[in-house]
């Protein structure tokens, strides 16, 4: 509101009640102004559920130019401000383990960890991604570079009183794992210094540790927007074979705001009409969990890839089926981003492979999915 007070003998004479009516209207005007500025921010989590083809670890510099970086970077350009790093799964490419040893592959190593979910021959049990490493020595570490402050380090409960230690540029958090009951997926949220740090998670102090990876996000600013991009890809896993009862439940702690299947890359490779019913009941399930707990979901059909047209056909009717009973998006964005496989190849969208996108290839694919994306995360914002 504008007063205007004209200068020299026309000047408006305004009666005093008025003028205070006035006066005071305006600073309500600015209070409710400095109010909507100080509103809480809101964040909305994305997470990109798949095989190799989401986990993105075959490109150069994945963590740049994977599948959820490129995602990311497109949605802050949407006008939402970027994100954390989201999940750092307890996988060997993103944490250094001091010493580990596949589960199943090799004899345990003293002093360190046996990784699982970590390859074909261990299926996950923990984690929201699947994957885990188990220590049962002080001695053993796992060490990761992590720029955002609010961290919440996942692990797996005890029944009997445990701890393990988090360290980071000289600060420590001495955690507990014991919760009562049966073992369950658990979380404790600690918060690091500004700048970029080596957080160092240290094994057991006794019994043994399942810990999980941690999530690293970034405050939300007042009256913002925010999009975060949570990685949980797993390399060579069908959906349903890591889909155990503790990932399921770390799935619910999470709440993620919107999930992405795209299990159709994995599905046509495999193929076979014994894929059906336990590809539909697992990714069914896992977008009953969004669904049910505040959530949406969106299940996308691949890129062309070098797979006979009969696998392509299957697993599309297998998708159009789970995306109707479990009311989620569904989208063919990307089936016309090239014309073949052979023609992404030649102009380098994809690896030799013929499945496998390059950087520039997951460039394509996050242009086409990102406003499709965007307009799912202004929905959930309307909610």
């Amino acid at each position: 509101m504008k007063l205007h007070v004209a200068a020299g003998p026309r000047r408006m004479l305004v009666p005093a009640a008025l003028l205070a009516a006035i006066l005071c209207a305006a600073a309500m005007g600015v209070a409710s102004s400095a109010g909507a500025s100080r509103r809480p921010g809101t964040r909305v989590t994305i997470a990109l559920f798949g095989d190799s083809v989401t986990e993105s670890l075959l490109v150069p510099n994945f963590l740049k130019n994977g599948l959820a970086p490129q995602l990311s970077r497109a949605e802050s350009s949407m006008g939402f401000s970027p994100g954390g790093a989201g999940l750092i799964p307890a996988a060997p490419y993103r944490w250094h383990f001091n010493r580990w040893a596949q589960f199943g592959v090799g004899a345990i190593p003293k002093n360190g960890w046996v990784t699982i979910g970590y390859g074909a021959a261990s299926p996950g049990i923990d984690g929201p991604s699947g994957y885990s490493a188990v220590a049962t020595s002080p001695l053993a570490t796992a060490t990761a570079a992590v720029d955002n402050r609010d961290v919440e380090i996942l692990y797996t409960s005890t029944s009997i009183a445990c701890s393990f230690q988090a360290s980071s540029a000289g600060h420590t958090w001495n955690i507990d794992t014991y919760r009562s009951g049966p073992a369950i997926d658990t979380e404790t949220p600690i918060v690091l210094g500004p700048g970029r740090h080596e957080l160092t998670i240290h094994g057991p102090s006794c019994g043994v540790l399942s810990f999980d990876g941690a999530v690293a996000q970034r405050p939300v600013s007042p009256g913002q927007v925010q999009v975060e991009v949570d990685n949980l890809g797993h390399s060579g896993m069908l959906p349903w074979v890591n889909f155990t009862p503790r990932v399921a439940q770390s799935l619910v702690e999470q709440r993620y705001g919107i999930s992405v299947f795209l299990y159709g890359y994995i599905g046509e490779v495999v193929g076979g009409k014994q894929l059906a019913a336990p590809y539909v009941s697992a990714v069914e399930a896992r977008a009953r969990i969004a669904r049910e707990h505040g959530g949406a979901c969106l299940i996308v059909a691949p890129t062309p890839i070098a797979v006979p047209r009969a696998s392509v056909t299957m697993v599309s009717r297998l998708d159009r089926t789970v995306a109707r009973q479990a009311h989620c998006t569904y989208t063919t964005a990307l089936t016309h981003l090239w014309s073949s496989p052979a023609t992404a190849e030649r102009k380098g969208l994809v690896l030799v492979d013929g499945v496998h996108p390059s950087a520039t290839g997951y460039t394509l694919i996050v242009h086409a999915l990102a406003p499709l994306i965007t307009r799912m995360v202004r929905a959930q914002l309307r909610h």
